[in-house]
């Protein structure tokens, strides 16, 4: 059995951080960690699902074709964690600026505005 990792010192790490900087830094370092035994889940679950070729011509939801998809998804766990952090700390240290506030005399966000003396837009009046 594979003995499973010591997360005490990332959780004290975690709780102690003051600041988005620092939380990120602490998942930074457990993603990193934990990346070899992922990848190496990987790649085992790959061979498993290859073995004896059973994974040619296998159809979706069989036990090969879910091997893989395990194999894939562990190593999207990591991917999606340091999507997350990246996220977290761009909307703390890089947030999107608003958009542009519209000019006076503008009717409709992106169209000019109406040149001086020009007619009224919209349905012309009946006689």
């Amino acid at each position: 059995m594979l003995p499973a990792p010591d997360l005490g010192p990332y959780l004290h790490a975690l709780a102690a951080a003051e600041t988005p900087a620092q939380a990120s830094a602490v998942t930074q370092r457990l993603l990193d960690a934990a990346a070899p035994v992922l990848e190496a889940v990987s790649e085992y679950l790959v061979a498993a699902a290859r073995w004896r070729g059973q994974n040619r011509g296998a159809e979706l939801g069989s036990p090969p074709k879910m091997l893989m998809r395990a194999a894939s998804d562990s190593l999207s766990a990591l991917a999606l964690g340091h999507q997350a952090d990246l996220a977290i700390l761009r909307a703390e240290y890089d947030p999107t600026p608003p958009p542009p506030r519209p000019f006076p005399g503008r009717t409709e966000p992106g169209l000019p505005p109406a040149p001086p003396g020009a007619p009224p837009t919209g349905a012309a009046p009946g006689r």
